[in-house]
This record gives structure tokens, sequence and C-alpha cells, in this order.
């Protein structure tokens, strides 16, 4: 791991362990960092560069489902490469419904399902 990727890595440890709280607190850091590191390179898959952006990413990882880019309609809009990553991370708001989040969230295939 580079001294950038390292520095990514942190800063999306700290953000889940100070802001989300609720979402790691039965988690070992060291856990944490693991699926934190799944998610950048997750969120690099779809193009998703920007700092902030990969920490939105990562901490609907968290919050939803591992998987929610599977989700068809929240996918579809992530795989839009000709519109700005950081454009795509807001779009997956309004462009899909409360539906499509809790759907993605029931039928997630869990960590253990990720590469």
């Amino acid at each position: 791991m580079t001294p950038d990727e390292e520095d990514l890595l942190d800063h999306v440890f700290d953000y889940l362990c100070e802001e989300q709280p609720e979402s790691v607190a039965e988690i070992a850091d060291d856990e944490i960092r693991r699926r934190a590191s799944l998610g950048i390179r997750r969120a690099q898959g779809h193009g998703i560069e920007q700092p902030e952006a990969i920490t939105a990413y990562v901490s609907l990882m968290f919050l939803v489902a591992p998987d929610f880019d599977t989700h068809p309609k929240i996918g579809k809009v992530l795989a839009e490469t000709g519109v700005p990553a950081a454009q795509r991370m807001k779009q997956i708001f309004t462009r899909t419904s409360e539906a499509d989040w809790e759907e993605a969230a029931e039928k997630t295939g869990g960590w253990a399902s990720l590469t």
C-alpha cells in the first residue's frame, strides 16, 4: 500500500469511527480497516477517486449494505461513467427511491460475499 493509499484508509477509518460509531461499534479495528480497504477498491472500480466521494461510498457500505452497488437502479447510476464521480454519488439519492435502498439492504450478500 502506498503512503497515499494508507492516508486515504486512515481518513476513511477515522471518519467511520468518529462520524458513524454505531455502524462500527461491534467490529474490531483491524476488521473495520479491512472492510474499508475493500470499499475503497470497490469505489475506485466505479471510477470514484476523490477522497470525499470514496468516504461517502464506503460509509454507504457500512450503513446500507456492503454490496449496495449491485442493486440494479443504484448500480445503473454508478455505471454512468460519462457523469463525474462526485455527481454520480449525489445522483444515487435523487435517482433512486427509499424502496431501492431498502431492497439493497434486504438482499445483501453481506461482507463475506465481497472479494
